[in-house]
């Protein structure tokens, strides 16, 4: 009849046939009934127990509660259902244990430190540096002073090296002492009273903040400016950052640098920026820039150079007390004279073309034809306005000037009429031949060989009388006596006269017509097209 093998809590663990052995099962020779040879299964079975399984690898078919004797590490083990745990023994491996419980030891072959398990995670008990890493701990220590008398001290070491001692008083390590003489060789040659780091430590220095110091770098702390109250210094104060200096509450007021620019700002909006002397014991400003307006309103100063290619000065009147304005101070020779000296008169920047600037300058590139009669001198006064584009002095053109009476040795002009503002009844055009009459002062002259002529319109005359009275539309300028463009019909030849032609036009006389009444002046160049035209004639003359 076959066995039935249980374990110390009843659960079957195998059925042996008769005859059989089991050596699958357990880490025994369970040997059923009539086998033959089992003295030798069983004395073995004796053995194994009383060697706890003696070997260098776990048994494989181990169950919970079974003793094995790891001949490696010379250590009991017992199995706990799911793993082998050491018996009186830490469990050595270069990684943490799993399957740890409250109470298991490790220890860290890796790091030859020894931990214990809490029940949720390894805790290190030992030592608290990794191998190979050094010394990291407070150290307590007696080393001889230079009397030779035993100090207690604290030495603060990481990784090997001394940064720090902690003494209750101070004295002078002993240089042949072996104690004494190795905190010399740390950076000790003296120990003071509480705590002192070492001075061969680099930047070894206390960090944080503290509530109290007799000395800051070795300077007496009464020596340092206070921040807390008006304080007063003998050196001079440096500030090697471009952030500055800061003044008020709202750094309303700061000093800055940026690329060696250095910029004095006023933050807060809309306020001022003031500058103030002392005249006689009397407080006066001497410059102020307004933060409303980001200008400068007030400034006085004595001798003025001012220094750049442009200076503006934003004002609606600007009062000179100087008798005399002085221009081209920095032209050393006549050769080095520029074209024009002046006045600019700027129309607007965002004026439509035909508003361009103007000009009263000294033009150094007017020649006169050299006599004496006109002065013989180079440059003249001009008014004028720029040309279109960049280029404005370039192609100037020249512009009226209006006098209440002109003193001169001599004038000229540039046009050769002489004219006259006339109110019009009707609309006119350059060359129109006019009378006096009709429903205003003149009116165009629409009769042949009329008696009444009396001049022609004129687009610029070289000396324009009762230029006030209105404008071209309203007032036409009438030329009196000159040279004047005149609507002309038909041919004609220098010298012909020229009489009215009916419908604001003129043609050539033949003398029988001609008479004192109606001629209107002379055709000044031959006129060989038929058709009306502007002709350059001369009026005023029979």
């Amino acid at each position: 009849m076959a066995y039935k093998i249980n374990n110390t809590f009843g659960t079957l663990l195998v059925t042996l046939a008769d005859g059989t052995i089991d050596v699958a099962t357990t880490d025994l020779t369970l040997i059923g009934k009539g086998y033959a040879g089992f003295g030798e299964k069983l004395n073995e079975n004796f053995v194994k127990l009383l060697e706890n399984f003696n070997n260098t690898t776990a048994p494989s078919n181990k169950i919970q509660g079974q003793v094995w004797y790891d001949k490696t590490n010379n250590q009991i083990n017992v199995y706990t259902g799911s793993k082998w745990k050491p018996v009186g023994s830490t469990s050595n491996s270069a990684s943490a244990p799993t399957n740890a419980v409250l109470g298991d030891m490790w220890l860290d072959t890796t790091n030859t430190q020894l931990y214990v398990y809490t029940g949720s995670a390894w805790i290190l008990i030992g030592p608290t540096t990794v191998a190979g890493s050094g010394v990291t701990q407070v150290i307590t220590e007696s080393p001889e002073d230079n009397t030779g008398v035993k100090r207690s001290i604290l030495k603060l070491v990481a990784n090997d090296t001394v940064v720090g001692v902690v003494s209750n008083l101070a004295f002078t390590p002993s240089g042949t002492e072996t104690l004494g003489a190795a905190l010399i060789s740390a950076g000790f040659s003296t120990v003071a009273q509480g705590i002192q780091l070492s001075s061969s430590v680099a930047s070894a220095k206390f960090r944080g903040t503290a509530t109290d110091t007799d000395k800051l770098g070795g300077v007496a702390a009464t020596n340092f400016l206070r921040s807390d109250s008006a304080d007063t210094t003998t050196g001079r104060i440096t500030i090697q950052t471009d952030d500055g200096i800061r003044l008020g509450a709202g750094n309303d007021i700061t000093m800055t640098m940026s690329s060696d620019d250095f910029t004095l700002a006023q933050t807060t909006q809309d306020k001022d920026i003031i500058f103030t002397v002392n005249d006689g014991g009397t407080t006066k400003e001497a410059l102020r820039i307004t933060g409303s307006t980001g200008r400068i309103e007030h400034l006085r100063v004595g001798d003025l150079t001012v220094d750049g290619t442009n200076t503006i000065i934003n004002t609606s009147t600007l009062s000179v007390e100087d008798n005399i304005i002085e221009l081209n101070r920095n032209i050393s020779n006549n050769a080095g004279m520029p074209n024009y000296t002046g006045l600019k008169v700027n129309r607007g920047e965002t004026s439509s073309a035909t508003e361009q600037n103007l000009y009263w300058v000294w033009d150094e590139t007017y020649a006169d034809d050299g006599s004496t009669t006109y002065g013989n001198a180079g440059g003249a006064w001009t008014a004028f306005k720029g040309a279109d584009g960049d280029t404005e002095l370039e192609a100037p053109t020249l512009v009226d000037i209006r006098a209440n009476v002109v003193h001169a040795t001599t004038t000229s002009a540039m046009y050769a009429d002489l004219a006259e503002r006339y109110e019009a009844d009707c609309d006119t055009e350059v060359g129109d031949v006019v009378i006096l009459g009709g429903e205003a002062e003149i009116t165009k002259c629409n009769d042949e060989l009329s008696d009444a002529v009396f001049g022609v319109i004129s687009e610029s005359p070289a000396f324009l009388m009762n230029a006030q009275a209105g404008n071209n539309d309203s007032h036409p300028m009438v030329a009196l006596k000159g040279r004047v463009m005149v609507k002309l019909q038909g041919t004609g030849k220098a010298g012909d006269r020229v009489v009215s032609a009916g419908n604001g036009e003129a043609r050539v006389a033949v003398l029988e017509e001609c008479n004192a009444f109606n001629t209107l002046g002379r055709l000044i160049k031959d006129k060989y097209n038929k058709e009306t035209a502007l002709t350059e004639c001369v009026i005023g003359v029979k």
